[in-house]
């Protein structure tokens, strides 16, 4: 899904799951995938999707990496905060 380019697009778009996202990143500042879809409480199974298209529509950023738990071994977990434009939408 291409990004919405009019207000009344992007607010059609944002799904709940989609919204509750971006609010739960406005209470967190920034938040591992794992803990947005805990925070959130989206699907495990369609997290990436919405973090992905969140990210493809410049709400979202991903600022780094990091490990779960104290061995740091494993994959890590991508770390997201908003952008600009996903801040200004959800103080709208």
């Amino acid at each position: 899904m291409q990004k919405p380019t009019t207000h009344d697009e992007l607010q059609a778009a944002l799904t709940d799951d989609r919204y509750r996202i971006l609010e739960v990143l406005a209470e967190h500042d920034e938040l591992r995938s794992s803990e947005i879809r805990d925070y959130a409480e989206i699907p495990d199974g369609s997290k990436h999707y919405q973090l992905s298209m969140l990210d493809s529509w410049d709400l979202i950023t991903s600022v780094g990496m990091q490990y779960v738990g104290e061995y740091e071994n494993g994959i890590p977990a991508t770390v997201y905060t908003l952008t600009e434009e996903g801040q200004a939408l959800v103080e709208g």
